[in-house]
């Protein structure tokens, strides 16, 4: 039994102070990724927003969907976009339109995905490297141009505000 208790013994005056500092010196690292993942991830994707929000790209392009009858943005666009530095510099042979001047209908989804494709294309073949997007119509259409833009350049969103357009971001959360 005295062998039990030197054992005891052992452990209370080494083990235990070894295993404190171990655990201390595990803490650290443990800590650290749970302030990575819950603080500085979060702060890392809206600096990213921010970052994504200003640049321009180097070849920026103009996508306009207006299917709202009655109402041409195509005009509050044009007047923003001269108000906005970064968007005036856009050619006029990269700003690109889709309108109808009916209601859209689902039988008119597949002509208008094709307009989309065919816009989609001559931006790309204009070599646009980031495509700043007005949308005006209903939410399903935004959803349909939204799956054929989300795997293209990036796609910076504009909402129309009081008085003119906001820079809602990007389409794609990248980072």
């Amino acid at each position: 039994m005295a062998w039990v208790e030197a054992a005891r013994q052992f452990i209370q005056e080494w083990l235990d102070p070894i295993s404190v500092v171990v655990g201390i010196v595990l803490a650290v690292p443990v800590v650290w990724t749970w302030w990575d993942v819950v603080i500085g991830r979060r702060r890392r994707m809206r600096q990213w927003h921010r970052d994504a929000c200003r640049a321009p790209g180097r070849n920026p392009g103009i996508l306009i969907v207006d299917l709202l009858t009655g109402k041409d943005i195509r005009t509050t666009v044009e007047r923003f976009r001269q108000q906005d530095e970064v968007l005036r510099a856009v050619a006029k042979d990269r700003i690109v339109s889709i309108s109808r001047e009916a209601r859209i209908t689902p039988a008119d989804m597949p002509d208008l995905l094709q307009d989309l494709r065919i816009a989609v294309a001559t931006l790309t073949a204009a070599g646009v490297d980031t495509i700043h997007y007005f949308h005006s119509g209903p939410s399903t259409v935004a959803a349909c141009v939204g799956a054929e833009l989300a795997n293209g350049c990036r796609v910076l969103l504009y909402q129309h505000d009081a008085g003119g357009y906001r820079n809602f971001g990007p389409l794609r959360m990248e980072g």
